[in-house]
């Protein structure tokens, strides 16, 4: 066997180099897969594509060859930059799946000190993300450390110009393999029957994690960013605003127009309260929450109401929705980009012009969520922050602050011939363990839910819905005293389920469901003196509540909205989520595993034209939401 030359010797060596900077740059794609494709896969049962990791290699090998081009010091900063980048990216997206089962936009990262109160939770990660995370950036420091001098010859800077450009063009040309997977789909001719369509994923780009499962971590990132974050910036987008315009009214234009109803006014003349009941789930009401459930017994009590997220933040995406009619945008946009849109549809605005007091009233501060600036731009007079009332800390831990506090009852109960608030509750969120300091607080006043249930997290949780149920028992108490109870509407909603649960197994064990899609049904319910008791069994979802309002309100709106009056007769109702599942009749399908539910016995039957009629309406939903808020609709109304 003959013996080695230098010559064949240094190939090795070249090789060996060029296959560890392919290997570093792979390494985030891997660990994002495994969280984001094969976890999901092997614990659920999910089909599984290996696409991701196609994209991801070949941008390694553009990565690697772009390095190859660049003198030594400038290739050292370009990788340097660029891996860590990937790094952090892959830790946030992975991390965030992991609380979620989502994944979020370029601009959804500017929410990142909203979440900074609970940085807890990445103590309940699983071992393997600490892992992943430990090696990426061991590899990261490792390659630096030892950045190599690549070849100045002109022959081997010709190949690797020749490598970057194949990658670059592969990368283009790549997609169109992965639509091949799409024939089986049959289009109905038009733009908005393609919710299943891997296509439809990665050019509409209406949901993150569809479009990562399609072309990998790298080139997500590198599509978000142009599209959602450059492009908008020019000169030129602006010019086909009055196209979007033209698209929403065709879309609304195309529904059976709102006609009165047996509920319509039922409610005109009363004072409005509407609750969001952060975090609390419809499991968690029960013998714990005796004050809710004589609500919802009492009331309107919808017993199919969905919260679906969009926009990457849970909370104050649906808080967005519960007050404009329809959800932040799943295509990207921080959501304050947008707080200089014209709002004149929304909930605050609509009372407002109908003779109402509007103001919102939480503990936090009014820069979470930028909740200071966006309030009135919603149409209330002002963001209320128990901060800048009380001294006591204790007395931001507790709802009922509101009525304990002499300042801020009074705000609360204000004199004007008519008053709104928006109240958000805090006593039900994350995290349920109990040395967290609202569930250390709320175990100072119920002691006796420590060891409730036999575990941490339920213990908590029915512990936390507890300190909810007494925050509505304290407002009947309060609205009675005052001679208000009978002129008074209550309007609880949810804003997400409990997704800071982080045993999954069991959250679905006490949800008594066993799909993550089901997860999504929270409680809502409306009520008031004199109003009949109802159970609305109609699939409905949060924008839904707001034309609900207005119609039982009897205000009377010259604009149209994403969700329907829940007591229109022509609105089948339904709920649909950012990635194009939806909830209809009994029946619900799940884009993420293709399983197809039926959740009561008298669903009409799901054959496959129902089933495409759904996907098309669930489609035209995500298209037209997304539009609403990047296009300014409302501003069109105005003009």
């Amino acid at each position: 066997m003959p013996a080695h030359t230098p010559l064949s010797r240094e190939k090795k060596k070249k090789l060996k180099t060029l296959g560890s900077m392919v290997g570093a740059y792979t390494l985030p794609e891997f660990v994002a897969f495994c969280f984001l494709e094969l976890g999901p896969a092997i614990l659920d049962g999910a089909g599984m594509t290996v696409w991701p990791l196609i994209f991801g290699l070949v941008w390694a090998v553009c990565w690697t060859a772009l390095l190859t081009l660049l003198h030594r010091r400038a290739g050292r900063i370009v990788f340097g930059v660029s891996y860590y980048i990937l790094t952090i990216y892959a830790l946030v997206e992975t991390g965030y799946y992991l609380l979620f089962g989502e994944m979020l936009w370029l601009s959804d990262f500017r929410y990142a000190s909203e979440g900074s109160d609970y940085l807890g939770v990445l103590l309940e990660y699983p071992w393997t993300w600490w892992l992943g995370a430990a090696a990426m950036i061991a590899v990261g420091v490792l390659i630096l450390r030892k950045f190599p001098e690549f070849s100045r010859k002109k022959r081997e800077k010709y190949i690797a110009s020749g490598a970057l450009a194949a990658g670059i063009l592969t990368l283009f040309v790549l997609p169109y393999a992965v639509f091949l997977g799409d024939r089986h789909i049959r289009f109905s001719g038009s733009d908005f029957g393609r919710s299943q369509a891997s296509q439809a994923a990665y050019e509409d780009m209406f949901n993150a994690y569809r479009l990562y499962r399609i072309c990998g971590l790298s080139q997500t990132g590198a599509k978000d960013l142009l599209e959602n974050q450059m492009f908008p910036r020019m000169p030129w987008y602006t010019n086909g605003r009055e196209h979007t315009w033209q698209t929403i009214d065709e879309y609304f234009e195309s529904r059976p127009e709102h006609m009165a109803n047996a509920m319509t006014g039922k409610l005109a003349g009363k004072n409005v309260i509407l609750v969001l009941m952060e975090s609390m789930d419809d499991w968690a009401v029960g013998e714990n929450t005796p004050t809710i459930c004589r609500l919802m017994e009492q009331g309107v009590n919808f017993t199919n109401f969905y919260t679906p997220g969009y926009g990457g933040v849970r909370t104050f995406n649906s808080e967005f929705c519960m007050n404009t009619g329809s959800f932040l945008s799943g295509a990207g946009g921080y959501a304050f980009d947008y707080v200089t849109n014209d709002f004149s549809q929304s909930l605050a605005h609509r009372l407002t012009d109908a003779g109402y007091s509007a103001l919102e009233f939480h503990y936090n501060s009014p820069d979470f969520y930028s909740r200071g600036v966006f309030a009135p731009a919603l149409g209330y007079e002002r963001y209320v922050s128990f901060e800048d009332y009380v001294e006591d800390e204790d007395d931001l831990f507790s709802d009922t602050t509101v009525f304990d506090n002499a300042a801020l009852a009074d705000l609360f109960f204000r004199k004007t011939d008519l008053r709104f608030n928006f109240y958000v509750t805090r006593s039900a969120h994350l995290s349920y363990t109990y040395n967290e300091v609202l569930s250390d607080w709320g175990l100072r006043q119920y002691p006796e839910y420590k060891g409730l249930t036999g575990n941490e997290e339920t213990d908590c949780m029915m512990l936390k819905a507890r300190l909810v149920d007494d925050f509505f028992a304290r407002l009947l108490e309060e609205l009675e005293q005052r001679g208000e109870l009978e002129n008074t509407v209550i309007v609880g909603v949810t804003d997400h389920y409990s997704y800071g649960i982080q045993d999954h197994e069991l959250l679905l064990e006490v949800s008594g469901v066993d799909d993550d899609l089901l997860l999504e049904k929270t409680p809502c319910f409306i009520w008031s003196t004199g109003l009949e008791h109802q159970e609305v069994d109609k699939t409905l979802n949060t924008s839904d509540l707001l034309p609900t309002l207005l119609n039982l309100l009897g205000v009377d709106s010259a604009y149209n909205y994403l969700g329907r009056d829940a007591f229109d007769s022509s609105y089948p109702g339904y709920a649909v989520f950012p990635d194009g599942s939806w909830v209809n009749r009994g029946v619900a399908y799940n884009v993420s595993n293709g399983r197809v539910m039926i959740l009561s016995d008298d669903a009409p039957a799901m054959n496959r034209q129902r089933r495409k009629t759904m996907n098309e309406i669930a489609a035209t939903f995500i298209k037209i939401n997304n539009l609403i808020l990047e296009g300014d609709y409302y501003l069109s109304r105005d003009e």
